[in-house]
């Protein structure tokens, strides 16, 4: 039986709305479903709905939303609306339907056909079709692409991005990058009280982005200490961050700027010049240097995931490079960050992770390597708690091309469902104790053998599907080797308020200072 077979097996389809949780449970829930033949559906117009105006305003500077977190929005209209409902589209953006229901997340994902359609990032695409076809052309890139040519191109990178061997060439430079950022901690921290200055996230995603810029451009940028002034790479480095944030801006948050030339609007198409132009140069540099070191009769890894997308089409390295830090710099240093933060607010755990992490790192300068990281469960544990405890986002965009029935309601083809899977990682009806940080909830119990039943769909961080998070295998990689080598030389602390850490974006973003406290581990 199949990862997608054993899910299914366990799901019904909903077909009534769920329209209040309280005393709500899982069992409850899957009482009420029922297969979707057997009833009549309720017309789509009847979906619970805010007022346009009236959710608008509820983002702008003093409204309900406006500094919420994606958990405290999403449930505070499920708490309102029930477990479906539609979010307003505005200046040229459909209605989204919003789905909680596992069984609606089932039905979407078994519809969505070999090439599922995602809404697109609408200012990426007018770029690239509008603004630099001379580069794009028809092949728009992962994040922008649809059908069939985004089928062709995910065929195309599949095998070096979704397979574990292609990342074994990256395990060691990882590894000194990592103890370059702890050298680089060692510099900024106060020397009285330990703790880091107030702009380390700066210093978290100057760390991201240069493990990230390794399997881009097949180099290291220096950004972290060596080359901080570093140019083209800061420019780079700035630019994946502004081009995450006004994409929000245009294509999530109501804009005009389909209809009028927005300064947001003209921010991001100039970001995205910029970007794309350091990027070529990046490129060309890197393949000159490589040249250059085979000629000296250097030894050179050819299979690197660079390499290895160029042998397919330079073109197609160079789209994959830039949307690797598009989607990873911001969403991979918050992870990190709240790593370090749930590790930091319960000690007793970062202990136990700390003992581990001894066993296969004797002494702190030990580079990791492919048998080593695997000897961790408990970091993974750690990390895949941390994405429970801090969901990195709403969940994931659908459209099905033909019409389903979601909780009781006839669903139209073509209609964008987001299935807030994630916000479900803090239901008590799915997960226990959902307030407790408690990796040993993903570990095997010590006297049964048994593991958690996590109940199927609601736990999807980086989706589902033919269509899931092509960079989940490089995130991985990079923040257990971060993770890893931060607690094997430090403790940490955080002796600050903590209790509205990030704020509402597509995915979390950092709300707070992170002034950890880093005090040196003794051998």
């Amino acid at each position: 039986m199949n990862a997608w077979q054993s899910l299914t097996r366990r799901l019904a389809v909903a077909t009534g709305p769920i329209r209040s949780l309280r005393g709500s449970s899982a069992q409850a829930q899957t009482q009420a479903q029922a297969s979707v033949e057997d009833v009549e559906a309720r017309p789509f117009s009847e979906v619970p709905r805010p007022g346009r105006l009236q959710f608008m305003r509820s983002f702008m500077p003093g409204g309900e939303f406006s500094d919420a977190s994606i958990v405290e929005f999403s449930m505070g209209m499920r708490r309102r609306y029930g477990d479906i409902f539609i979010l307003p589209g505005m200046f040229g953006r459909k209605d989204w339907v919003v789905t909680f229901n596992t069984g609606d997340i089932a039905t979407v994902f078994r519809n969505e056909g070999a090439w599922p359609h995602r809404e697109a990032f609408d200012s990426i695409v007018h770029f690239r079709q509008h603004i630099r076809p001379d580069v794009y052309g028809r092949t728009l890139g992962l994040t922008a692409g649809q059908g069939e040519d985004w089928g062709k191109m995910r065929s195309a990178v599949n095998p070096i991005f979704m397979q574990p061997r292609g990342l074994r060439m990256y395990f060691e430079p990882l590894s000194n990058i990592n103890n370059e950022f702890i050298e680089r901690i060692k510099e900024i921290r106060d020397p009285s009280t330990l703790e880091v200055p107030s702009n380390f996230n700066d210093e978290m995603q100057r760390l991201i982005f240069e493990s990230l810029a390794l399997v881009s451009f097949d180099r290291q940028m220096g950004i972290i200490r060596k080359h901080r002034d570093n140019s083209d790479a800061l420019a780079l480095f700035r630019t994946s961050r502004d081009i995450f944030r006004y994409t929000f801006q245009l294509d999530v948050q109501p804009s005009a700027w389909k209809y009028v030339s927005t300064p947001t609007y003209r921010k991001m198409m100039r970001t995205l010049n910029e970007s794309l132009d350091v990027a070529q140069r990046v490129l060309a540099e890197s393949q000159q240097l490589l040249e250059q070191r085979r000629r000296a009769g250097e030894q050179v890894n050819s299979h690197s995931m660079l390499q290895r997308l160029m042998d397919i089409d330079p073109k197609l390295a160079l789209i994959m490079g830039l949307e690797i830090l598009f989607a990873g710099v911001d969403a991979t240093a918050t992870l990190l960050s709240a790593v370090l933060l749930t590790l930091a607010k319960h000690p007793e755990k970062q202990h136990k992770l700390r003992a581990e992490v001894r066993q296969v790192m004797p002494s702190k300068e030990s580079l990791l390597n492919e048998d080593t990281m695997r000897d961790m469960p408990y970091l993974r544990a750690v990390i895949k708690e941390t994405l429970r405890f801090y969901p990195n986002g709403l969940g994931t965009l659908r459209t099905c091309p033909t019409g389903v029935t979601l909780s009781g309601y006839a669903v139209p083809p073509g209609t964008p469902v987001l299935l807030a899977a994630n916000a479900l990682m803090k239901d008590p009806a799915h997960y226990p104790r959902p307030d407790e940080f408690l990796p040993e909830r993903w570990l095997r119990d010590p006297q049964s053998g048994q593991k958690m039943q996590v109940s199927p769909f609601t736990f999807l961080p980086f989706g589902f599907g033919p269509r899931m998070c092509l960079g989940k295998r490089v995130v991985d990689l990079e923040v257990e080797t971060s993770v890893a080598k931060l607690i094997r030389n430090f403790h940490v602390e955080f002796l600050h308020d903590a209790s509205r850490p990030y704020k509402t974006l597509f995915v979390m973003e950092p709300a707070i200072d992170f002034r950890f406290r880093f005090t040196d581990i003794q051998e």
